[in-house]
């Protein structure tokens, strides 16, 4: 690839995972949430891999890596559904009161290990059809 489109995308990359970490954090409030944050993210590392070769983006970002990431983030996922997630729907009832913002609880915890989730997913599927 040309030395601008290069340069162009070192500076745009952060800019992709802040946009992407944003809608994660900000999910519970506003549209948003694990899946589009992961997508937006993937859709990051996915402009690193057609500008730079892929053996270059996998060398800071192995396969072994991102399926340890993926295990992680879904055990932690499924610890936190199971720890407070019968408790979700009673405390939201209770916290809402009219014209008062109110958070949502496990909401941020469960949007940011289903963004890794579904960061890992996309990448490696990614990765995948790169080798094809």
């Amino acid at each position: 690839m040309d030395v601008i489109v290069k340069t162009i995308s070192r500076i745009l990359f952060p800019f992709i995972l802040l946009v992407g970490a944003f809608i994660a954090f900000h999910g519970h409030l506003t549209p948003g949430g694990a899946f589009p944050a992961g997508a937006v993210i993937a859709t990051g590392f996915a402009l690193l891999v057609l500008v730079f070769r892929e053996p270059d983006v996998e060398h800071k970002l192995t396969v072994s890596e991102l399926i340890d990431l993926k295990s992680v983030s879904g055990i932690f996922l499924m610890i936190l559904i199971l720890s407070v997630g019968s408790l979700f729907r009673k405390e939201l009832t209770e916290l809402q009161t009219p014209l008062k913002l109110w958070s949502g609880g496990f909401t941020l915890f469960s949007n940011v290990t289903g963004m890794f989730m579904v960061i890992t997913a996309i990448v490696l599927i990614l990765y995948s059809l790169v080798r094809e």
